[in-house]
C-alpha cells in the first residue's frame, strides 16, 4: 500500500507560504513527489535558548497586528527584527561580534 504524502494546509498569505518554503528543504520533493512533508529537513537552525523581555502592552499589541497582518507568529516577527539589526550592526563595522 502507497502511503500518501499529507497534502500542505493552504497558507493564509503569500508572506506565510514563503516562510514555510524559505525553511523547508525541497530536494526531497524534487526527486521523490510523494515524499511526506514531516520528512522535509528543516533548513532553520533549531532555536536553542530563550530571551524574556517586558514590553509596553501597546508595543506587544502592535507587534501581534503586524504578525498577523504578515501571517506569522509575534515571536517570529520579533526574533526577525532582532536578527536584521543584528545584521546591520554586524554590517556597519561598528561593533565586533567575534
Amino acid at each position: 500500500m502507497i502511503k500518501r504524502p499529507k497534502p500542505i494546509k493552504p497558507f493564509r498569505t503569500l508572506d506565510e507560504e514563503a516562510e514555510f518554503w524559505d525553511t523547508h528543504d525541497l530536494s526531497k520533493i524534487i526527486k521523490n513527489p510523494k515524499t511526506p512533508l514531516s520528512e522535509l529537513l528543516s533548513i532553520e537552525p533549531k532555536k536553542e535558548v530563550v530571551l524574556t523581555l517586558r514590553l509596553q502592552k501597546t508595543v506587544k499589541n502592535k507587534i501581534n497586528k503586524l504578525a498577523r497582518i504578515k501571517g506569522i507568529n509575534p515571536a517570529t516577527l520579533a526574533r526577525m527584527w532582532l536578527i536584521e539589526k543584528l545584521l546591520e550592526e554586524e554590517n556597519s563595522k561598528k561593533h565586533s561580534f567575534s
